[in-house]
């Protein structure tokens, strides 16, 4: 098969740029306790006042619009689904809690480059470069609790790769990763 050079200069500019956008993505999924019945679940609450759940040895710094634009987004999504909030725990079906993450990442490429030097009595020379990309990639968990046994019963995670613009203006990544969390609960409805 032979490809035009038109074809291949269009592979060049697209392939770089489909790789940036499939950075951007944000990646879901989830697990459950298949001995749960989530066929009963009518209403939510919080689990508690504060349902951001931060491990004591963490150092990350979530703002507190950050946290209630979370809080809003997941009312949001588990209303639509038909869910009820209540304000009074003891009363709900399940509740709700969240954890909020991010760790720095690298990522390091290494491909042959063509390389032809001065004119000798060898063949083209194929060296290495490497790239080293920094970035930092945020983790937004949701776990759902049976309010009768008091045991965890649905997990739910989105990752994504922090842009400037994540940072700039976060409530549209909330969204989307909400979203994308709770796409899949509850998963026998």
């Amino acid at each position: 098969m032979r490809l035009s050079l038109r074809t291949v200069l269009g592979l060049g500019i697209l392939l770089p740029f489909m790789f940036s956008v499939s950075c951007a993505t944000i990646r879901a999924g989830s697990d459950y306790y298949a001995e749960a019945d989530f066929s009963g679940y009518l209403s939510f609450a919080w689990l508690d006042e504060s349902p951001l759940i931060r491990p004591t040895a963490s150092r990350i710094q979530i703002s507190p619009l950050s946290v209630r634009r979370i809080r809003e987004a997941i009312e949001r999504e588990l209303t639509a689904k038909g869910f009820t909030q209540i304000a009074a725990r003891e009363t709900a079906d399940f509740a709700v809690s969240f954890t909020v993450g991010a760790r720095d990442m690298i990522d390091v490429n290494d491909y042959p480059a063509f390389y032809r030097g001065p004119w000798a009595w060898r063949g083209p020379y194929y060296g290495a470069n490497v790239d080293v990309t920094v970035y930092t990639e945020g983790t937004l968990a949701l776990d759902i609790f049976d309010n009768a046994t008091r045991q965890p019963v649905w997990h739910g995670w989105a990752r994504k790769r922090i842009t400037e613009s994540d940072v700039e203006d976060p409530a549209p990544t909330i969204n989307e990763a909400v979203r994308a969390i709770l796409a899949e609960f509850p998963p026998d409805r």
